[in-house]
């Protein structure tokens, strides 16, 4: 390859990795400016390997498609507004919850009935309408305290986005205990608000999850048009998450991934420049400058320290199950030997729960353990990438 088209190709890569990252690209951000310069061929990428289509208006790039299984039960996360919390790692901002999620499709519905600008006042009214029109309907009060924290958090989500932008005035009162008249005025950005919905009018139709997520009017009801919708979807399971284990995959998957590994592999590394690492449970991306990651791991934080030591323990252990309050003992033993420099005390059991929960919580993000019944840790084939090596010596004849 010239210099030229080498320059080319990482500037793809680069551009394709922003859109498979973010929820948006913004035309400000340099990614945006390698979009645009390569917007036919990303968009050919974009279509043939994972079935994303790319969306481009004047303020921001997406790519929209279908997620995988595991994305559908990943949290929505709230960029914090200010510098210090947008520096902590993406796994670490707050999670929006499931009235959160509810009142953020509903903003998209009243936001789509109103204006280029709304104040929040008016905007929590159309909230409240728009509730009142769904079959059944969906109260929402914002007189209760969690229902307006839950509203502010999902707008402060769709600011997040681009979708909003607070242009003036405080929305305060939706985090204090009493409800005030809120001077807030948002602008809204209609372009993104139309990239949100890949489909309107499979969305608008669709009545079950199913329904909304089904991808065989896309390809003709052939055996080409049926494995072109496997090879997309396992092509998006090998890059969005952390691995594509060989026995979560269902027969016919298994069967089409085995014949067509390399080729869905060869794909998936040309689209993004990533290195595969292929071993016998399966295969994964290795994203090595973490800028795609979510879930970086393993950092210095202490409960990913904690977790990065639980996985050599669940790796080696004899049991299928590593029970609760196994791995209980397993963090208690790790704080007396490590506690000084973690700042806990193994004496100390609601320090050593909540430890225990919360590396747990990033085994199972990383889908380097699931849980089992009782609270108990099942380990995955990903764990045993991080257990610690054995060095054999060789023995040396004189």
């Amino acid at each position: 390859m010239t210099q030229r088209e080498l320059e080319d190709r990482d500037e793809r890569w680069t551009a394709m990795r922003a859109l498979l990252a973010a929820p948006f690209v913004d035309a400000t951000a340099p990614a945006y400016t390698l979009i645009r310069r390569h917007e036919r061929a990303v968009a050919a990428l974009l279509q043939s390997t994972y079935g994303y289509q790319l969306e481009v208006c004047s303020t921001a790039a997406r790519a929209s498609g279908p997620p995988t299984r595991d994305g559908l039960h990943r949290p929505l996360r709230v960029c914090p507004a200010s510098a210090s919390g947008r520096q902590r790692p993406p796994d670490d901002w707050p999670a929006l919850g499931d009235r959160g999620c509810v009142l953020v499709l509903l903003t998209l519905v009243a936001l789509e009935r109103g204006s280029a600008q709304t104040a929040i006042a008016d905007l929590a009214r159309d909230v409240e309408r728009a509730g009142a029109d769904v079959d059944p309907p969906v109260i929402v009060d914002f007189r209760a305290r969690a229902e307006r924290l839950a509203f502010a958090d999902g707008l402060d989500l769709l600011c997040a986005w681009g979708v909003l932008e607070h242009t003036s005035g405080s929305h305060d009162s939706y985090a204090r205990r009493e409800q005030r008249e809120d001077e807030a005025l948002f602008t809204v950005d209609r372009r993104r608000l139309a990239l949100l919905l890949r489909d309107p009018a499979s969305a608008m139709s669709a009545t079950t999850l199913a329904e909304l997520l089904d991808e065989s009017a896309r390809y003709p009801p052939t055996p080409e048009g049926r494995n072109r919708i496997r090879a997309e979807r396992l092509a998006r399971r090998l890059t969005e998450d952390p691995a594509l284990v060989l026995d979560d995959l269902d027969d016919d998957e298994r069967t089409y991934f085995t014949g067509q590994r390399a080729r869905i592999e060869g794909s998936v590394a040309a689209a993004t420049g990533y290195a595969i690492e292929r071993r016998r449970e399966g295969s994964a991306l290795i994203a090595d400058d973490r800028a795609f990651s979510d879930v970086p791991f393993p950092t210095n934080a202490t409960v990913k320290q904690v977790a990065l030591l639980l996985c050599d323990m669940l790796a080696s252990a004899e049991q299928p199950v590593m029970s609760a309050q196994a791995v209980r003992d397993a963090v208690s033993d790790l704080v007396a030997a490590h506690g000084r420099h973690w700042g806990r005390d193994a004496d100390d059991p609601a320090q050593v729960t909540a430890l225990a929960e919360a590396a747990t919580d990033v085994l199972v993000a990383c889908d380097l353990a699931q849980r089992a019944d009782a609270g108990g840790l099942r380990p995955r084939p990903l764990a045993a990438r991080f257990r610690t090596p054995t060095v054999k010596r060789a023995r040396v004849r004189l």
